[in-house]
């Protein structure tokens, strides 16, 4: 490949990896795959790749000519390496866009810790019980050593349903993943809902469950458990993740 197209598909093809980060943040699909909290270094990092493919069609004609004076013969580049670069969007448009869910518990686990600092623990003590949400009520768990004392108090929380071998059949965990920084180090938390709808609702559809909380075990830890009143099938959310 000519040094003058070689440079012309490059700069395209850095244009679609920066027109598809910005994309992938205008639609709010890239906080499928990544915290929040980077959306301004994605977007710093979606322009570079635009200013830098701009500035690769701004000096390509320059180099040609160099090149051409230098060695009077037409220099050959390998289309390799125009694939590696443009191997992230490929990616992304074929491989199908969701966000995690009951799939991917079966490689990670139901994690019964959820990600804490003492900060997030204290926050989540001061929320009014029905405001808890299942990483609230988790990290409430996780740091209070008398976990009785949240008996009877009223949950409402959002998640999907998750059926685990460890549970009654009347019994399956309200769950979401919390996501430190991406996808990677994502961890599925849940609280236990019992209700007799339970064999009635498939895994990975979200509901809200209203109920009565008390003290229950998963594998030897205390774990937070719903008396269900109220179980209302809802669209999943947004943003389905939850962050420590």
């Amino acid at each position: 490949m000519r040094l003058k197209s070689y440079r012309a598909f490059q700069a395209l093809i850095l244009a679609a990896i920066g027109i598809f980060l910005l994309e992938k943040i205008w639609s709010g699909t890239l906080f499928w795959y990544i915290n929040q909290r980077y959306l301004i270094l994605i977007f710093a990092t979606g322009l570079g790749f635009l200013a830098l493919a701009q500035t690769i069609l701004a000096s390509r004609q320059k180099k040609d000519e160099h090149a051409e004076h230098d060695h009077h013969h037409e220099q050959t580049y390998s289309r390799w390496g125009l694939v590696i670069i443009a191997l992230p969007v490929i990616l992304g448009v074929v491989i199908p866009q969701r966000p995690l869910g009951t799939a991917a518990i079966a490689n990670k686990g139901m994690n019964t810790n959820a990600p804490l600092t003492v900060n997030g623990a204290a926050t989540s003590l001061e929320l009014a019980s029905t405001d808890r949400t299942v990483l609230d009520w988790i990290r409430a768990y996780n740091y209070e050593s008398d976990v009785t004392k949240f008996d009877g108090q009223k949950a409402n929380v959002i998640g999907f349903v998750y059926h685990d071998s460890r549970l009654a059949k009347d019994e399956f965990l309200v769950g979401r993943f919390a996501l430190n920084c991406c996808v990677a180090d994502a961890t599925a938390i849940g609280m236990i809902v019992k209700s007799e709808k339970s064999a009635s609702l498939a895994d990975n559809s979200w509901v809200r469950v209203a109920g009565t909380v008390s003290a229950a075990e998963i594998d030897g830890k205390k774990i937070p458990r719903i008396t269900a009143e109220e179980i209302d099938k809802v669209s999943e959310p947004e943003q389905p993740y939850l962050y420590p």
